[in-house]
């Protein structure tokens, strides 16, 4: 493995650093259409357009570039959150406005990704270090999230352990959003929101 890896390039011009990001926005693509093991790196050389050679003088396998994807998706859906975010006024918006706002844009940025998603659900639970690089990429959200439901009304929260509070506000608004983005509801979506924007507005607020 070692020797493999010797030979993998680590793009240093303009050009190889283009053809890198071009066989990583290939590969995204393709695992959200098709799914990571229905795809190979044939096909992810074709997509980018690149030989199958160029291809692993980039990445030693089909699960390296899985990780630089990860990589990817974890800054693309933080770009998404902030791009939607810096929208609003903090100091004026309403609470339930807020929080739908949020939901909303987690909803939105998961449409891009919702195939790939699916695979990142398996190798979480199949790959150590898929998970660490999840489970750090959730921290993250966590912490995102409350930061911008504390922005202009602090002094209006209720919580006291705001640790906790990040971890239970996190993960209501995911599984939700999840169940939205990739599970049939006999629930309509709106409703769905609704509830989980009372719910959070009832927890977080005096």
């Amino acid at each position: 493995m070692g020797e493999i890896e010797d030979k993998v390039r680590t793009p240093q011009q303009e050009r190889s650093i283009r053809t890198k990001e071009a066989i990583i926005k290939a590969a995204m693509k393709l695992f959200s259409d098709k799914g990571f093991h229905q795809t190979n790196t044939k096909e992810i050389a074709a997509a980018a357009g690149v030989s199958t050679g160029s291809f692993y003088s980039y990445f030693i396998d089909k699960r390296a570039i899985f990780i630089d994807v990860l990589h990817m998706y974890g800054d693309d859906l933080l770009a998404r959150i902030d791009a939607s975010m810096s929208e609003i006024d903090f100091e004026t918006i309403g609470r339930s406005e807020l929080i739908l706002h949020l939901i909303d844009t987690l909803l939105l940025s998961h449409k891009a990704f919702i195939g790939y998603h699916k695979d990142l659900s398996v190798m979480y639970h199949s790959d150590e270090v898929i998970k660490q690089l999840m489970d750090a990429q959730y921290e993250t959200g966590r912490l995102r999230t409350l930061k911008y439901l504390q922005m202009g009304q602090e002094e209006e929260m209720k919580f006291d352990d705001i640790e906790a509070a990040s971890v239970v506000v996190f993960e209501s608004v995911s599984a939700i959003v999840d169940v939205i983005s990739f599970s049939p509801q006999r629930i309509a979506v709106d409703r769905l929101k609704s509830e989980l924007v009372n719910m959070l507005v009832q927890y977080l607020y005096k």
